[in-house]
């Protein structure tokens, strides 16, 4: 048998036909072509496609969340409305958008997420970097009638002013703290009365607010930002006993207690750097 096998071999290689007793020997699936006519072994098609999305999907998902200029049309005029925004991975939105009557207004949304609503009774604490916090609720103190003109309290945000009257190339004071800062802090309270907090990156916000309101982007000058990156403690402990202060009225009795404690042990601390003054003012929560 073995000498039968050998003849029909020796005669298929003479002549290049491929017919003889196991013809399907040669045959080869489609999709297992390669474009030279070679065979590909299935495994090697797995392997590739897993090595194709470990690349792919690690790139996709490292995007760097940073501030974009969204185009929008007015209901009435359909004129194109420009806005700077920010969606950060939390969920957290910002956004400015500039008025028919020249006013700018900035916005603050939670999560959509959150079961959570905004409280209508307190308006957020915000402030940029190092900076001292601007507390919204000094807009109530400006304003005349009983209905609101200064700001807007939504289910899940808050609209309010910025600036009252934009001049063309000129950027309000208020606005060049967002675009030369680096994160954008908020502090609001929920319709239960719980307090929470939102870190908000400021990464092309320059950028964006220019081109929004049509500007050349501000230039940072090397040791303003140096400044800026290096907080003072008194400016650290300022913010950190106003937390605290703001625990007079939410949360239980003894947090006020705590978080006062918490700060006299962090700054007796012998040799305290304003990184590890702020690591244990943070620490536990």
């Amino acid at each position: 048998m073995t000498g039968a096998f050998d003849a029909w071999y020796v005669r298929k290689l003479s002549s290049g036909r491929t017919e003889g007793p196991h013809p399907r020997m040669d045959r080869q699936h489609p999709c297992l072509a390669s474009s030279t006519g070679r065979r590909t072994r299935p495994g090697l098609v797995v392997v590739a496609a897993m090595l194709l999305l470990s690349v792919l999907v690690p790139a996709a998902g490292a995007q760097t969340i940073q501030w974009y200029v969204e185009v929008l049309t007015d209901p009435i005029t359909k004129a194109p409305v420009l806005e700077a925004r920010i969606l950060t991975r939390k969920g957290y939105r910002f956004h400015f958008q500039k008025r028919e009557d020249n006013s700018l207004w900035a916005e603050f949304r939670m999560p959509r997420h959150v079961e959570k609503s905004i409280s209508r009774k307190r308006l957020p604490t915000y402030w940029i970097d190092g900076r001292d916090p601007v507390n919204l609720e000094s807009l109530k103190e400006l304003e005349v009638g009983f209905k609101p003109t200064l700001y807007e309290i939504t289910d899940k945000g808050v609209h309010f002013i910025i600036w009252g009257a934009l001049k063309k190339g000129i950027v309000p004071p208020p606005l060049r703290d967002f675009m030369l800062g680096d994160t954008l802090h908020v502090r609001y309270w929920t319709e239960l009365g719980e307090m929470e907090q939102a870190e908000i990156p400021l990464k092309r916000a320059n950028e964006a607010i220019a081109q929004m309101l049509n500007l050349a982007p501000l230039n940072r000058a090397p040791e303003v930002a140096e400044q800026r990156r290096s907080e003072t403690f008194e400016t650290v402990a300022r913010h950190f006993l106003d937390f605290c202060d703001e625990l007079r009225f939410v949360g239980s009795d003894n947090d006020f207690d705590l978080c006062r404690d918490r700060f006299v042990a962090c700054s007796e601390a012998p040799n305290q750097s304003e990184e590890s003054f702020r690591s244990c003012l943070n620490e536990g929560e």
